[in-house]
């Protein structure tokens, strides 16, 4: 059965080029967000649209429901939680927008608003829970990841650090690096914190692979302007352990979705799973969109 949405409260654009979507759900979590939120629009000069999504069953009659009894009857819990994240972002001095869905797909529905704002990135939270082995961070989370139309951004639920002295942002290349080193720059930038771009090898690879590694390290490092950058490439017998090792000095991991032959890890990779699960602080995997959802899109605006 297909699933069904419908937008019922949706502030107009602030007419920024660049929009990152936050979707929050708890109270709790909406702090540690809308700081993330905040320190990344701002660095892009953009705005930010908060949504929230109330669920309901496709079946429900609450879908018939119009707009006004949902909003009075239904909706206070997630419409607080947006005032909340509305509020933040105001006293940072960032514009931002705001939308609450009713929909019986919570994935969809934020897919949903995400399209709506044509936007350029989306940032949700993750909280790290024991799972079935076909789901990595949770079947929306991973359903989202998977068909987003832009960048997505994954920050673990639960951690948070008193201030940013120090990122760590791991890379061996691949599509996602990009997505990651803006975030991590941004960070570093808003708290005036220096960056670790570190890049990791087997103890016994060969000249050609070390080469590969440092100028993963260059590329990297490229991307990151106007912040102190210490970059090196390490030895590493078993590369997500060492990570895991490597990060308890640092206050915030920005991590790019790591590569994986395993399709069921594709959402991403083993490498960005196991430091999400067991790294002390901070973490946030980084995902840039695909060239199909970058298709779609583009396909979506011709239509």
């Amino acid at each position: 059965m297909g699933s069904a949405q419908r937008v019922i409260e949706d502030d107009p654009a602030a007419g920024r080029e660049y929009t990152l979507v936050v979707a929050v759900a708890n109270p709790v979590n909406v702090q540690q967000l809308m700081r993330t939120a905040v320190d990344l629009v701002r660095d892009r000069d953009g705005q930010i649209r908060v949504t929230s999504v109330v669920h309901k069953h496709v079946t429900s009659p609450f879908m018939l429901f119009s707009d006004d009894r949902i909003r009075e009857e239904y909706a206070d819990d997630q419409r607080a939680v947006l005032d909340e994240a509305v509020a933040l972002a105001a006293d940072a001095a960032v514009p931002v927008r705001r939308s609450l869905v009713v929909g019986s797909d919570v994935s969809d529905a934020v897919l949903s608003a995400v399209e709506d704002a044509d936007a350029d990135a989306l940032l949700l939270g993750w909280q790290h829970r024991p799972r079935p082995s076909d789901v990595v961070l949770g079947t929306t989370v991973d359903s989202v990841v998977r068909r987003a139309p832009c960048d997505v951004y994954v920050e673990r639920i639960g951690t948070t650090a008193d201030g940013v002295d120090d990122v760590l942002l791991p890379t061996d290349g691949g599509p996602h690096v990009e997505a990651a080193a803006a975030l991590a720059g941004a960070v570093a930038r808003a708290n005036d914190a220096g960056v670790r771009v570190v890049s990791y090898v087997d103890p016994e690879a060969g000249a050609a692979d070390r080469e590969a590694a440092g100028e993963r390290v260059r590329e990297a490092t490229a991307l990151i302007a106007d912040v102190p950058v210490d970059a090196d490439v390490r030895e590493a017998a078993a590369v997500a352990e060492t990570i895991v090792s490597a990060a308890a000095d640092f206050d915030l991991v920005v991590l790019g979705a790591t590569r994986e032959r395993r399709l069921r890890r594709r959402v991403v990779g083993s490498v960005a799973q196991t430091v999400g699960q067991r790294a002390a602080p901070p973490i946030v995997i980084a995902k840039r969109r695909s060239e199909g959802s970058l298709l779609r899109r583009a396909l979506g605006r011709w239509g």
